[in-house]
């Protein structure tokens, strides 16, 4: 077999190769832009793909190129891409006018749908971003309690500036951050002592690698908040499209505040946190020797509160189970795929709709990048850190070409004549 660095870069030629107006336009970009993007996450040697248009499940590049697009914008485009329920809603929005100023109906009906769906959310304030949604919850949880500490997990993932991987983020919040270990009861409860103001967890670490929390660990956290009387935070910015009532709903492990974002803002920069009334209450200001001030010139702008609402309307428990089932199948599958190839090397993980791809060895690294380009250079594509979402516009010939093109990569890096009859 050619060497895993030989056929890596065969592979980023053949990119580079069918990707020339991408990289023209990337290099002219570098010149105003660090890295040529303001996405970090985006950042791609030799350069990314830069896209023309998207419609359903597929973006095409300025090159032309179509790819079945597996990112979903990172799980917030669930609904996948151009979908006429949204265009429609936005068009009627455009029609009202817009940097509005002041408040609409929307703006509740979004909130109504919000509580009607999450068992923690009695109440709830929007913002921007899942990020957003995160600071203003730590801020609330500080305020509320009146203690400092808050306690994360190694690899949670909370937006730009709440970020714990493996290089410390020198973007963070100046809270006073206790890192745990995520899925780990042993060595998190010395940690959770009575000046504790909040713990901050994902039901499911999606940057940090698609690793679903135990349910034990979870209820664990919800025992322990409730005991030291800190305030227990679910992130649930991705976790909430993996069942309609949220992860907590799904195992009736319920928070005492839970943040949301990206899909439920319908396409558009969203960001909501909330929970039970005496939490949320502090932001009345009908008390202001305790009210919390928290404003935005955007958290309720009409495309977002319009968009959000309109499509709400496509998320049903069975759409969600659906996709699950999608996302369930491939892993199943992908995984058998990489057994029957004698492969110890390579896995699939995740919950539902949200899968992740991992690499083992010395050349970990390398052979990800070639499972990533191996895909493009098929009509695929996946987050280059190995993260793949499904939408709405994914259907059971979305997955059979999945399973293809892992085929593909297996018996291109196993050897096809060693696999060919285990594949």
């Amino acid at each position: 077999m050619m060497a895993v660095s030989q056929k890596l870069s065969a592979l980023v030629c053949q990119y580079e190769r069918t990707h020339p107006r991408s990289k023209e336009a990337h290099d002219r970009a570098k010149n105003v832009l660090p890295a040529g993007s303001t996405r970090s996450v985006l950042v791609s040697a030799p350069f990314p793909f830069l896209i023309k248009s998207a419609e359903g499940a597929s973006l095409t590049t300025i090159d032309g190129i179509k790819f079945e697009d597996f990112v979903s914008d990172f799980s917030a485009g669930i609904y996948g891409h151009s979908h006429p329920v949204v265009h429609d809603a936005v068009q009627k929005a455009l029609a009202t006018g817009f940097s509005l100023g002041g408040i609409t109906q929307k703006e509740a009906e979004l909130a109504e749908i919000l509580t009607t769906r999450f068992p923690s959310f009695e109440k709830v304030r929007f913002c921007n971003s899942g990020t957003e949604a995160n600071m203003f919850a730590l801020a609330t949880a500080v305020a509320y309690t009146q203690r400092r500490k808050i306690v994360v997990f190694d690899n949670g993932y909370h937006g730009g500036t709440i970020s714990f991987g493996a290089t410390q983020n020198a973007m963070n919040l100046p809270h006073e951050f206790i890192i745990a270990k995520y899925n780990s009861i042993e060595e998190t409860k010395p940690l959770l002592k009575p000046d504790i103001a909040a713990i901050l967890v994902e039901p499911l670490q999606a940057a940090g690698g698609m690793r679903p929390a135990a349910p034990e660990f979870l209820q664990f956290l919800r025992d322990s908040a409730t005991k030291i009387g800190a305030v227990l935070i679910f992130d649930e910015v991705v976790t909430s499209r993996l069942h309609y009532n949220g992860i907590q709903g799904a195992w009736n492990i319920k928070p005492d505040m839970t943040t949301v974002g990206k899909y439920l803002g319908g396409g558009f920069p969203f960001g909501a946190f909330g929970g039970s009334s005496k939490i949320m209450d502090r932001f009345d200001s009908s008390d202001k020797s305790v009210a919390i001030h928290h404003s935005g010139t955007f958290n309720n702008n009409i495309f977002t509160m319009t968009a959000a609402v309109a499509a709400s309307k496509l998320i049903t428990p069975a759409e969600l189970e659906r996709l699950n089932r999608l996302g369930d199948r491939f892993r199943e599958q992908g995984n058998i795929l990489i057994q029957k190839a004698g492969v110890d090397w390579m896995s699939f993980s995740g919950y539902g709709s949200a899968i992740g791809v991992h690499f083992t060895g010395d050349e970990a690294g390398s052979l990800l990048d070639c499972f990533y380009f191996t895909l493009l250079n098929r009509g695929i594509a996946i987050g280059r850190r190995g993260f793949l979402s499904l939408n709405l516009m994914h259907t059971e010939a979305s997955i059979d070409r999945l399973l293809q093109a892992l085929r593909c990569f297996l018996k291109d890096f196993c050897g096809e004549s060693q696999i060919k009859s285990r594949l």
